[in-house]
């Protein structure tokens, strides 16, 4: 149906009333209609729209679902434009095509996906998420919460699947402990007395050429495990520990990460053929999950009791650890969650990330001295503790991990429900749309990133670099050109359902860039990284690093 284009201005209150009389014929007749509910509803939503100066929802362009089979045979093998793409590739697709917002819906299963690829209708999209963001997805987590598992997670399914005041409580309970920078400082020893003993094993890791093994990133799943379990169970799991099994507790633990995330691409973007049937990819994702909740359950048992000797002891002098703050504020089964989500969300990330930042400082050595002379400024005998002041000085140690992540982006974005009606780009998107806000394009965008092909840790420093600061005045000044805006690239979210433990990640980082730096050389000698993007996006060829112990 043809719709006629309304003036902006100069429309007399007859014009606007006979149009207010044709919507609201258009929804009592829809009201009426059975076999054409949706076309009359599209009617009702353009000329509505249309006198506000908004376009209606079914207008924003995106991929034409065909019937009956919507747009899902465009995943399919052989047939399908996107079969085969990383997430990632998908985002760079569709925003050539079709433009700043795409919607992609038409799969069965699953709502409408909105894409926006604006740093902008991010923000309105994020600054109107009110008290409660409600965050779609995590559809294959929930049901083995929920449905499959439900005699264990029955009062709560924790942070990463809970929605509305069920994830305010559990959010409520965790943000003390996690998120005071107090608490996070007390772990500087621990994780640096972790960091300490990689650079160690480093050394014993070496081939003949001086560079890591072609599973070095297994060694960094180690590191990150050890770290993040000694502040979510209160333990060292002895990682690190030379030869370790295949069949080792933390061995298990890394192989159940990685199933993790291997199989909840095809779960979450595919039909959930897994609810009826069990296939493959969810019989090894519920494994990966069984391990996690047989592990955590263990060790905060492990860990109540261990506390309660402290006390009947009188040894428990110490500041309280994250699971004792967890455990007073909440119930065991509470704690067990949080710690189980802490570990999902702080193996596979942070070690992706730290060997991201090792590959780009080894293919950018400038880049690399100047981080060696603030670390050594900072630290002049390698062996120096790492302490808090120290580390608050390493300005461009901060910087280089913030634009490692940029370059390279282990998730690609965020994603939200419209908990209300808004106009993003122009068009009313309804309540309850899931909007995803990928920084594919705007993170390597010359509006906002000058020079985005580029390595460039200066982009991030809040000050020109001085004599006293480490850092290029030249590049500083060259992408300082760009236009500043924060939702170009939010590599932790924003606001109430931001990163819970990214004060933690960031330390675990920070301690342990600074220690291979100041202790080693490093070089990449085999071209350009290439990665695999599905949820994470990581790097897919061996990191075999050439590593040269530093004299000095």
């Amino acid at each position: 149906m043809a719709t006629m284009p309304i003036p902006r201005r100069g429309v007399g209150k007859g014009v606007i009333a006979l149009l207010q009389q044709h919507v609201q014929s258009i929804k009592c007749h829809q009201s009426n209609c059975s076999l054409h509910s949706s076309t009359c509803q599209r009617m009702a939503e353009t000329v509505s729209a249309e006198m506000s100066g908004v376009k209606a929802y079914h207008e924003v362009p995106g991929p034409k679902p065909l019937p009956v089979i919507g747009n899902v045979w465009r995943f399919l093998p052989y047939i399908g434009e996107y079969y085969g793409m990383g997430i990632m590739d998908i985002h760079r697709k569709l925003h050539a095509e079709y433009g700043d917002i795409v919607s992609l819906g038409g799969i069965p299963g699953r709502n409408d996906l909105l894409f926006v690829f604006r740093p902008e209708e991010a923000e309105t999209t994020l600054r109107n998420e009110g008290p409660w963001p409600v965050r779609a997805g995590m559809q294959a987590m929930q049901y083995y919460r929920q449905v499959l598992r439900k005699d264990f997670y029955e009062d709560g399914g924790g942070l990463l699947i809970e929605n509305g005041e069920n994830w305010m409580k559990a959010r409520s309970k965790a943000n003390q402990p996690m998120l005071q920078p107090r608490v996070s400082k007390q772990y500087i020893k621990p994780i640096a007395a972790v960091a300490q003993e990689f650079v160690e094993k480093m050394k014993t890791l070496r081939n003949d050429k001086q560079e890591m093994p072609d599973d070095f990133i297994n060694e960094l799943f180690k590191w990150s495990l050890e770290s993040i379990a000694f502040i979510a169970l209160d333990k060292r799991l002895g990682c690190l520990a030379p030869n370790l099994p295949e069949d080792s507790e933390p061995q298990r633990m890394i192989h159940a990460v990685g199933d993790f995330f291997d199989n909840i691409f095809a779960l979450e973007v595919g039909p959930p053929i897994w609810k009826v049937y069990p296939t493959a990819a969810w019989k090894k994702f519920v494994k990966a999950l069984d391990v996690f909740l047989e592990v955590s359950v263990k060790y905060v048992d492990e860990a109540i009791q261990h506390s309660k000797e402290r006390k009947e002891k009188g040894m428990d002098d110490n500041e309280p650890s994250v699971l004792e703050r967890l455990l007073a504020r909440s119930d065991q089964k509470s704690a067990c969650i949080m710690a189980q989500d802490m570990m999902f969300g702080g193996i596979d990330t942070t070690s992706y990330s730290v060997a991201t930042a090792l590959y780009f400082i080894a293919k950018n050595q400038v880049k690399q001295e100047i981080l060696f002379e603030e670390l050594k400024r900072n630290l002049p005998d390698k062996n120096d503790e790492i302490t808090e002041e120290r580390l608050e000085n390493m300005k461009y140690l901060k910087a280089c991990l913030k634009e490692s992540a940029r370059c390279s982006p282990i998730l690609a974005g965020n994603l939200r429900t419209a908990v209300k009606d808004t106009v993003l780009c122009n068009y009313k998107i309804p309540k309850g749309t899931w909007v995803l806000m990928p920084h594919t394009i705007s993170r390597t965008s010359e509006e906002f990133f000058p020079m985005s092909d580029k390595y460039i840790p200066e982009r991030w420093l809040k000050h020109r670099p001085t004599e006293s600061t480490a850092g290029s005045a030249e590049d500083f000044d060259i992408v300082s050109k760009g236009k500043r805006n924060p939702f170009a690239f939010l590599p932790f979210g924003f606001g109430p359902r931001s990163c819970i433990g990214r004060r933690f990640a960031e330390l675990e980082m920070e301690i342990l860039l600074a220690k291979i730096i100041r202790n080693f050389h490093i070089e990449y000698n085999y071209g350009e990284m290439t990665y695999v993007s599905m949820i994470l996006t990581t790097p897919k060829d061996p990191l075999r690093f050439k590593v040269s112990e530093r004299t000095l």
